[in-house]
């Protein structure tokens, strides 16, 4: 798997055991891909399931020569795999627990939700951090991710910090988290947060100053996790935090909404809704109504209601639970 997602894996198998493929890196190019080969051909794997839908995952595993391998029926590489299995199941966890049946195991029902395990070493690097920022051990942890890939896929950023103003009675402090490259954001959801009166929560600002590892770490600390459709509300799903996870110019129907107990998705019933699989650069019509149009007041109803629930939630698509605020897409 890529570098930066092996942190996810490594707790649970050893770090031994995941095999880094850097594409854009070490691993560029057909150079690359026959090192990778090689190491897959060392570990001696009687079988592969191949995940994605890659035609070069799909050589890997064939120049490897790994003597079973199973993925997608449709996908670029399938003719080099023994089994090609047709994907069904609303939610991409369902798709990808397809590909069990080309091992001839029946698919798990209920199927499994995702589930992480921390890095002793980077939760001890986070307490760290938050430690040296204010944050005392009792002290309520709400973490936001404004960021995203993708810019139509962000909830305007100084809404994250009124967000965090508004849920001061429930939280002590608020850490925003994402990469070194959203230093502004996070700037501007400190303007948010400092904006009014009240109680106004401890800010840390923990974008650039952490790797997979600890961003797994920071949410398994927080009490509650608000984030764009993005990698953060994955983790903190499958980590068992409740999580909002706002969404825009994508929809839950894709099946890549977060999946956990305690998951509220907020999302305006738009009918330019849905325009794009993985979001972009600009909102095609140029109003970025879909995120613009999603109150505060919403996000905070969503959230106080994930935090008040101890139990499943209220199942949807793909298991996620999804709040029914006023015009949100059913």
């Amino acid at each position: 798997m890529r570098p930066d997602a092996a942190a996810l894996v490594a707790p649970a198998v050893g770090r031994d055991r995941v095999i880094a493929f850097d594409k854009r890196g070490g691993a560029a190019g057909v150079a690359g891909i026959v090192r990778t080969a090689r190491a897959v051909r060392e570990a001696g794997f009687d079988a592969a399931i191949a995940v994605q839908r890659s035609l070069r995952t799909a050589l890997v595993l064939a120049l490897a020569g790994v003597p079973r391998r199973i993925g997608f029926a449709g996908a670029p590489g399938a003719p080099f795999y023994h089994r090609r299995v047709v994907a069904s199941g609303r939610h991409a966890r369902d798709r990808l627990l397809s590909l069990v049946e080309g091992l001839d195991v029946p698919r798990p029902d209920p199927p499994p939700d995702p589930r992480l395990v921390v890095d002793p070493a980077a939760s001890r690097a986070v307490a760290t951090l938050l430690s040296e920022a204010g944050l005392a051990p009792s002290d309520r942890l709400l973490v936001v991710a404004p960021g995203s890939a993708w810019a139509t896929k962000r909830w305007p950023a100084q809404r994250f910090g009124s967000l965090a103003r508004a849920l001061a009675p429930e939280f002590d402090a608020v850490a925003i988290v994402g990469a070194g490259g959203d230093a502004a954001l996070a700037a501007a959801v400190v303007r948010g947060l400092s904006a009014g009166g009240g109680k106004t929560p401890l800010a840390i600002d923990l974008c650039g100053r952490t790797d997979t590892a600890g961003l797994v770490a920071a949410i398994e600390r927080s009490g509650l996790v608000v984030a764009n459709d993005s990698a953060a509300g994955h983790v903190a799903g499958a980590l068992g935090r409740p999580v909002v996870s706002l969404f825009g110019p994508t929809v839950p129907a894709f099946g890549f909404a977060p999946i956990g107990p305690r998951v509220r998705v907020v999302e305006r019933d738009l009918e330019c809704r849905p325009c794009a699989r993985h979001g972009g650069d600009a909102c095609p019509i140029r109003t970025h109504a879909c995120m613009e149009s999603i109150e505060v007041a919403q996000v905070a109803a969503a959230a106080r209601e994930a935090l008040a629930d101890p139990g499943p939630g209220i199942p949807a698509a793909g298991g996620v639970a999804a709040r029914r605020t006023s015009g949100d897409r059913p």
